[in-house]
């Protein structure tokens, strides 16, 4: 049995919020969602939908997760997808293989057009947003979260593909960036009014859209901080020197992270987790080896305590995919916002197990040229 009510705001009605003083925010509330919170017994389904010059609240309640069937809707592009709950969530491995065929994507940031137009001209997934890459992986670099207006439909679309990856053979991996972690922490300063605004429709209070009692919460809490993929580490900031001396295996980083997602960052004691949740050393946040300033030595420490001869990162932006380090680090975190507007997107191809910068217009590219070396300007 589901239970379904409505409830319908005119957009003209509603004032504008300002985030963190950005006088230049005009979004407001519109299509979003769906939001799943468990209540008691029952799965609690709320979205915003738009119709006409109105936004539509739209809640179900489902008495059980195995008979809830969720959809995203995103008008502006007249894409929708249909996925039900996964059955079981599992906390990601941090260890892989080396597969065949590998495609990077990272800081996101709530661009679903680009999220897929990348995966569309991969061969990730077909025009009804089904997993086609067979064995491939696909892993997700981080920071899915804030200054776009579809950062639920990219979250969702990940959760989505994740168990059709596994179907087939292959991953999704979603590693947690330090947008991420902002947010289930309850931090909104990055969070547009567009979201803040739905809080209020919807009757949820946006600090607790990603709580434990909700799906995306609990999906998210399942997720690593950094993984080992074949001889390539990956994480969204990088790992420091000062996380290296620490000597935690990366299953310790990844428990801990865990533990502590969600804690207010001043709350965090634990010496190990204030390494790990630093804002300026700790893995979701530091910004040294992509702006050049480890030495050699301490790059090739690093690679040591990862057990990697590469580290892959976002999170420190770049105008295209760069190689550093003579080639043991890549940073991708690229502008994709003013790559869409010039009708492209970019992210990260690896092919057993050679790296390519990968354009959507169909081309692979290399990355790595001769003025590269373990001396970075």
């Amino acid at each position: 049995m589901v239970m379904r009510g409505f409830l319908s705001v005119l957009l003209g009605a509603l004032p504008l919020l300002v985030v963190a003083g950005d006088p230049f925010d005009v979004s407001r509330a519109d299509a979003d969602g769906p939001h799943v919170f468990y209540r008691g017994p029952n799965v609690v389904v709320k979205s915003v939908q738009r119709r006409d010059t109105a936004t539509v609240v739209v809640t179900d309640v489902y008495p059980d997760r195995k008979v809830a069937r969720l959809t995203c809707m995103l008008p502006d592009l007249g894409d929708q997808f249909t996925f039900p709950l996964q059955t079981q969530l599992n906390t990601a491995p941090e260890i892989y293989p080396e597969p065949e065929r590998m495609l990077v994507i990272s800081d996101i940031e709530g661009n679903f057009e680009a999220f897929k137009m990348l995966l569309l001209s991969a061969g990730v997934i077909n025009d009804q947003f089904q997993w086609i890459f067979g064995n491939g992986h696909l892993v997700l670099l981080g920071d899915y979260f804030d200054r776009g207006l579809n950062v639920t439909e990219c979250l969702w679309l990940a959760y989505k593909l994740e168990p059709e990856a596994l179907a087939a053979g292959g991953r999704l991996h979603f590693i947690l960036g330090n947008h991420e972690v902002l947010n289930l922490q309850g931090d909104t300063r990055y969070v547009r009014n567009k979201y803040l605004d739905n809080a209020r429709l919807i009757g949820e209070d946006y600090t607790r859209w990603y709580a434990e009692d909700t799906e995306l919460g609990r999906w998210l809490r399942t997720k690593n901080a950094v993984e080992r993929i074949g001889s390539q580490v990956f994480c969204h900031g990088g790992i420091s020197p000062e996380l290296a001396k620490t000597g935690l295996a990366l299953t310790d980083i990844n428990r801990i992270a865990r533990k502590y997602l969600g804690y207010e960052h001043a709350a965090i004691n634990d010496p190990f987790a204030k390494e790990i949740f630093s804002r300026q050393t700790g893995i979701f946040w530091y910004r040294g080896a992509a702006k050049g300033l480890m030495t050699s030595e301490e790059m090739t420490d690093v690679l040591i305590f990862a057990g990697a001869r590469r580290m892959i990162v976002g999170h420190t932006l770049a105008p295209d995919i760069t190689a550093m380090y003579g080639g043991r680090l890549i940073t991708i975190d690229l502008y994709h916002d003013e790559n869409l507007r010039m009708g492209f997107a970019k992210g990260l191809w690896f092919e057993k197990g050679t790296a390519y910068g990968f354009d959507s217009r169909g081309f692979k590219f290399s990355i790595f040229t001769t003025t590269y070396s373990d001396k970075q300007d």
